[in-house]
């Protein structure tokens, strides 16, 4: 079991605690025997959380592990659906996080957290339509909108098609696709799930632990049909509205985008998702 995981199930039974107004947690002895880990692993994640500022550890007759209950973490308050801020995600468009909010006027901001170039796994060799041992990139940025996170990217895409991409500014990729590499994506096929934030996501999206995320896969492709870009992109809901317009022409932009999504049945031209923890 991982260090992220065991992060995660404390980070539940925390805010179970913290709901019954408890702040000790059971020692680390009960705790491994709990999880099903190694003492040493599990003091590895605890270490990590008191780094954190979740818990703090103390020594003594009334020592152990305690929960700081004013952490924003275990604040697990329901959803806000009229929140002030609200992102509209056009499902029938083809279109960048950065133009997207700009049409809303909305402030972008765009933080890459990480980059690199490594060989294609199973995945994305099948996905992309790549040869056995060819090379791609994997960016992961954080969105903002308003300076409020929005939005947790990982991109993939065949480096042979994009030489020296991660040496540019990584704010805005489709843009560039177009101007520096004469890419233009003309279909997209997105799976939309809902899933639960893990601690490490509502981390960097400054959600509670289980908030509901907009969950979509994606596959862009060029007007040949290849693929161009494999995306995985958890969306914050509390912010974000998706909504698809369905007509017997062609869509808006002229690309057809083909969408299956994962949610109870909607005949409404206008889907909206308001979940509460």
């Amino acid at each position: 079991m991982s260090i992220d995981v065991i992060v995660d199930r404390l980070l539940m039974l925390m805010a179970e605690l913290n709901d019954r107004g408890e702040s000790r947690l059971p020692s680390e002895r009960i705790l491994a025997s709990q999880l099903g880990v190694a003492r040493g692993t599990l003091r590895k994640a605890l270490e990590w959380l008191q780094g954190e500022g979740i818990v703090e550890r103390r020594v003594g007759r009334n020592g152990g592990t305690l929960v700081r209950q004013e952490h924003p973490a275990l604040q697990l308050g329901g959803l806000d659906p009229h929140a002030s801020l609200k992102v509209h995600r056009q499902l029938h468009r083809i279109q960048g996080i950065p133009a997207l909010l700009s049409e809303q006027g909305i402030l972008s901001t765009t933080r890459v957290l990480r980059t690199e170039e490594r060989g294609a796994n199973t995945t994305e060799t099948a996905a992309l339509g790549l040869d056995h041992g060819a090379r791609v990139l994997v960016i992961l940025r954080l969105r903002l909108a308003n300076s409020e996170p929005l939005s947790l990217e990982q991109m993939t895409l065949p480096a042979a098609r994009f030489p020296d991409l991660l040496d540019r500014s990584l704010n805005s990729l489709y843009e560039m696709f177009e101007r520096d590499y004469g890419v233009t994506l003309a279909s997209v096929d997105e799976t939309i799930n809902i899933s639960l934030a893990s601690a490490s996501v509502a981390q960097l999206l400054k959600v509670t632990i289980g908030t509901p995320l907009f969950d979509i896969d994606r596959i862009s492709r060029d007007a040949s049909g290849a693929p161009v870009e494999l995306s995985h992109d958890l969306f914050n809901a509390t912010l974000t509205t998706l909504t698809h317009t369905a007509n017997n022409c062609a869509d808006d932009v002229g690309l057809d985008h083909q969408r299956s999504l994962m949610m109870e049945p909607d005949s409404t031209v206008e889907r909206r998702l308001r979940s509460h923890a």
